[in-house]
């Protein structure tokens, strides 16, 4: 490998790694410098670990964190974020007295024993979780080695961090099997989707509808997957079809159409902002719009891997394999509208980049990040800083030139040419 490709390749892997590091951001603590508190967290049992991250923490996190999290401002200058700062305290002490546990500040707040200090200040804790306060301050304060707050970890000041809420929220949690639920009319059931729609028609009281006629059949299968209607004579042959397979026939025939990429091609069109002008006052033509829908058909016509097309969207054009396709997918970059004499040509150019970079989130990763360009996410867990980081590794598509890509377009198909002629 030359240095070019070397370079190449490393650019690719940059690109393509930020989204799972964009996935796990905040959830795995990097490596920091450790205080000489911090190094005594190494001391406790992994137990007493295990206590405090899965008892203690999530707590920390939802109750005590958007107020003395990690924060600029916190309130009463206290930090609860790391083991050193809850010994250091704040305005009124030290949250933690390791020689008088019982006595320590954060007990008495949370105890309301005390009307002038009382925390959390909307209402006192659940008992539960006031004894695990309790058990934690008398241990010594057990803290997981080395740790720190995930935003304090990834740099993004001004973040409260990743709670354990936000951890559990459904869009985050791994993809389960759920188990077939029972159903009485279990004759009815061919296959396990079936079970689930009958069981929900059961628990409403509603009757099955009627079985659909050979007619009605070939006609959702033709616009379910071609958008087009069969012909007379296509019913009245499927109609005539009595052979065990003829509905598996149908169904194959349909999706080895080159009308199955034109319908289903156009979902995907829709959701990364397909469009063949550009949009503003004189919505000029996009010239060679039609090479990436064409792309987008012949990759759902080919059925391409799910992890390829996204690559050869993203960067197509620095793969070792380039050729014609993964060039045109590249123009991915270049779907959004696009003002050709803007008042403020840099506000401009990041108003594009902000279209990429959230166009590329929501269709890939289901999250909506864009109001991180402003402010830390409220929904997401997404801080600013991370968005400005995600937006440095598109920070040179606004450079891409039509004439450039017709280009490398024409090299790339002139090449293939030869290659197909020897």
């Amino acid at each position: 490998m030359n240095r070019t490709e070397g370079y190449n390749m490393s650019i690719t892997r940059q690109l393509l790694s930020v989204f799972g590091f964009f996935l796990v951001a905040g959830f795995l603590p990097l490596s920091a410098d450790v205080s000489a508190e911090e190094k005594k967290a190494a001391e406790f049992t992994p137990e007493q670990v295990s206590f405090f991250e899965k008892e203690v923490r999530p707590v920390l996190e939802e109750r005590c964190f958007k107020c003395h999290g990690d924060k600029k401002k916190v309130k009463g200058s206290l930090r609860l974020s790391t083991r050193a700062n809850i010994l250091k305290g704040g305005a009124v002490g030290p949250a933690v007295s390791l020689e008088n546990p019982e006595k320590s500040l954060i007990l008495e707040m949370i105890s309301y024993k005390d009307d002038e200090h009382q925390m959390p200040p909307k209402g006192k804790l659940p008992q539960g979780e006031i004894d695990l306060f309790n058990r934690w301050v008398k241990m010594g304060l057990p803290w997981t080695p080395g740790a720190e707050p995930a935003a304090a970890a990834h740099g993004a000041k001004g973040f409260a961090g990743i709670t354990e809420k936000d951890r559990s929220w459904w869009a985050y949690k791994p993809l389960e099997k759920p188990a077939v639920p029972a159903v009485k009319n279990s004759k009815w059931v061919k296959n396990p989707i079936d079970a689930f729609v009958l069981s929900r028609l059961e628990k409403k009281g509603l009757k099955l509808a009627p079985p659909a006629s050979k007619a009605t059949l070939i006609r959702r299968a033709y616009y379910n997957l071609t958008g087009l209607p069969p012909a007379p004579e296509e019913v009245k042959a499927f109609e005539a079809d009595d052979s065990p397979g003829a509905w598996e026939a149908l169904i194959d025939r349909l999706l080895q159409s080159r009308h199955y990429g034109e319908k289903w091609s156009r979902h995907w069109l829709d959701l990364v902002r397909f469009a063949e002008t550009h949009g503003y006052e004189r919505d000029s033509n996009k010239p060679n719009a039609w090479r990436y829908r064409d792309y987008v058909i012949k990759a759902f016509n080919e059925d391409k891997p799910y992890d390829r097309f996204i690559i050869e969207q993203l960067a197509g054009d620095e793969l070792a394999d380039a050729d014609a396709d993964s060039i045109s997918a590249t123009g991915f970059y270049r779907l959004g509208i696009w003002n050709d004499e803007p008042a403020d040509r840099l506000l401009a150019k990041y108003d594009v980049l902000d279209g990429v970079l959230s166009t590329t989130t929501q269709v890939v990763m289901g999250m909506t990040i864009g109001c991180a360009r402003c402010h830390d996410h409220k929904r997401d867990p997404i801080p600013q800083e991370d968005y400005y980081r995600m937006l440095a590794f598109f920070q040179d598509v606004t450079n891409m030139n039509d004439r450039a890509t017709r280009k490398v377009m024409d090299n790339v198909e002139s090449k293939k040419f030869k290659e197909e002629v020897a």
